[in-house]
């Protein structure tokens, strides 16, 4: 008899670890990565559209003044808007100014700066693909102070899987005390 309980816990604690391996959130899209011979890595995610590739590249920005060294070069192609990009030029770096030039495909530029967060990122929005050129200055700068990292949207409702796990505890509770009033009699 006590094989037979021993086989119903280990049932009951099986059905109780289903519900986090069944509802597992699909994979995120219209995300590209790619890393450079210097180890600076560039990470993109697009609220819309597609990328077609994210690439190192030693083309810069068209509006890079004469004279200044570049950590990095990314080509971001594709169709996609509202991109978020995550460079890591390494915790060295960390409260160093920077500047991120940008040359659209359209032909038109911009200038983004801020400080490199502590862990060595560098976070930026566009809303459209390019060619960026990452510069960093002088450390202790404060200019448009990057706050750090946030953490991803998964996506994942866990008020089903915690309903889930309830009511199969419930019934596995149920069977257990049914089965226990049988083997007493």
């Amino acid at each position: 008899m006590k094989k037979r309980i021993v086989a119903i816990a280990c049932a009951a604690a099986l059905m109780l670890a289903l519900p986090t391996l069944a509802w597992a959130a699909p994979s995120p899209s219209n995300n590209g990565t790619a890393t450079g011979d210097n180890g600076v890595s560039a990470v993109v995610k697009a609220g819309s559209g597609t990328i077609e590739s994210v690439a190192s590249t030693s083309a810069k920005a068209s509006n890079v003044p004469a004279g200044t060294d570049i950590v990095a070069s990314f080509e971001v192609k594709g169709d996609a808007t509202n991109v978020d990009l995550t460079f890591n030029v390494g915790a060295k770096y960390a409260g160093y100014a920077y500047t991120v030039y940008v040359q659209h495909t359209d032909g038109t530029t911009e200038t983004l700066t801020g400080t490199v967060a502590a862990d060595g990122t560098i976070a930026i929005h566009v809303d459209k693909l390019s060619i960026f050129s990452i510069a960093i200055g002088a450390a202790g700068s404060t200019a448009n102070a990057n706050t750090g990292s946030t953490s991803p949207q998964t996506g994942v409702d866990l008020g089903t899987v915690a309903g889930a796990t309830v009511v199969t505890a419930i019934a596995a509770g149920a069977v257990f005390v049914a089965l226990r009033k049988k083997v007493t009699e």
